[in-house]
């Protein structure tokens, strides 16, 4: 009785161990997929030069585009100080934020990227406080950061704290944009 008993204990640890070690891995990302070649690429890139701020966004719209924004947080916050004086930078660090809850980590970042981009521009709201950045800003990149800095503010007011399945999220977006198209058409 008691080796059919330990037989069976066996043979139960067995099936265990083999439903364990011969499944395949479940992996987020096709090795083969040309996406794949091209993040890695970027990573190899980004780990040579962090001081680049072309590398950084582009690193961190892959992994926005792939739904991971805790990896574009951790490149963004791992680059140099003057890679995180980019207005676009911090746009990216600000979405990311915001994917990750982190509201308001990413409004305090979208107003300092509006600021020196607005710094940047001379804009008649630039604060004469924020150091002129390095980096240029153009008026399309001014109008991202503005609409998204001002859908932040909505969230910010309403309590949002997740973007994903709060629908007032995409309201404010959508207040956002129709404010930059009034103010866009009184400028005219």
């Amino acid at each position: 009785m008691q080796t059919k008993v330990s037989l069976v204990l066996l043979g139960a640890l067995i099936a265990m161990w083999g439903a364990t070690t011969l499944t395949e891995p479940a992996a987020a990302l096709d090795p083969s997929d040309r996406s794949t070649a091209e993040l890695a690429a970027l990573e190899d890139s980004f780990a040579a030069d962090r001081t680049n701020p072309e590398i950084a966004r582009e690193l961190a719209d892959h992994y926005l585009a792939i739904d991971a924004p805790r990896l574009a947080v951790n490149v963004l916050a791992n680059t140099s100080s003057s890679v995180r004086e980019d207005p676009a930078v911090l746009h990216r660090l600000a979405m990311a934020y915001e994917e990750t809850g982190r509201m308001d980590d990413a409004l305090a970042t979208a107003r300092l990227a509006r600021a020196r981009c607005a710094r940047s521009l001379g804009t008649a709201d630039a604060s004469t406080v924020t150091p002129v950045p390095a980096h240029e800003c153009s008026e399309r990149t001014y109008a991202a950061l503005d609409m998204h800095a001002n859908a932040l503010d909505h969230m910010a007011r309403w309590g949002v704290t997740d973007v994903q399945h709060d629908g007032r999220a995409r309201q404010a977006y959508v207040l956002a944009v129709r404010s930059a198209r009034i103010f866009s058409a009184s400028a005219q």
